[in-house]
């Protein structure tokens, strides 16, 4: 879902930004990308410091519904009016990549490493980003040959709710699957 989400606000946010008033003002997208990519390289950056691996899967998840919780609420906060469309559109892309990037390139090498089996991180990485593109190709196809006309603005912020619902739901799941699963150590008690 991360990977469809993030893929449908790159590829479509010429299209957002002239729904939201910024038609043809190319520098929006400098201006709304650098702090979101600031803030998240700043978190990955603390989170490398968890030398543990199973705390380490723990924080990924965290961070994980943290970013997910940001994109919701962010929407909630835009759709009644409480957040401006700057404001907002960083929030989303700040929520999405705090829970994309360490999903997509963290996680998966933690859980393998806290469950000291071997393996490659590369075939989850892999599977999940293919997922991820099944929606993003199929979300084209309609557009380009079903000739849809969507507002793009809320169509974002209904993607958004669904993939904050959903994304939270599993990520509870999964953190208590894990926890359960995950042997505990002596650095980890």
């Amino acid at each position: 879902m991360l990977t469809a989400f993030r893929d449908f606000r790159d590829n479509f946010a010429a299209e957002i930004w002239g729904e939201l008033g910024y038609a043809g003002e190319a520098g929006i997208f400098t201006w709304s990308e650098l702090p979101t990519a600031v803030i998240v390289l700043a978190a990955l950056a603390l989170l490398i410091r968890v030398k543990d691996n199973r705390r380490g899967v723990i924080w990924n998840l965290v961070l994980i519904a943290f970013g997910l919780a940001v994109m919701g609420l962010s929407t909630l906060g835009f759709q009644l009016g409480w957040l401006g469309p700057v404001t907002w559109m960083i929030a989303v892309g700040a929520g999405l990549y705090f829970a994309y990037t360490p999903f997509n390139a963290l996680l998966f090498d933690r859980m393998i490493a806290a469950t000291g089996s071997a393996g490659n991180a590369g075939f989850l990485i892999y599977v999940a980003d293919a997922c991820g593109y099944v929606g993003s190709v199929a979300l084209l196809l309609v557009r380009n040959f079903a000739h849809v006309s969507l507002r793009w603005t809320p169509f974002l912020c209904d993607v958004a709710y669904v993939t904050c619902l959903v994304g939270l739901l599993a990520t509870a799941y999964g953190m208590v699957r894990l926890l359960r699963s995950l042997p505990v150590t002596a650095s980890a008690a």
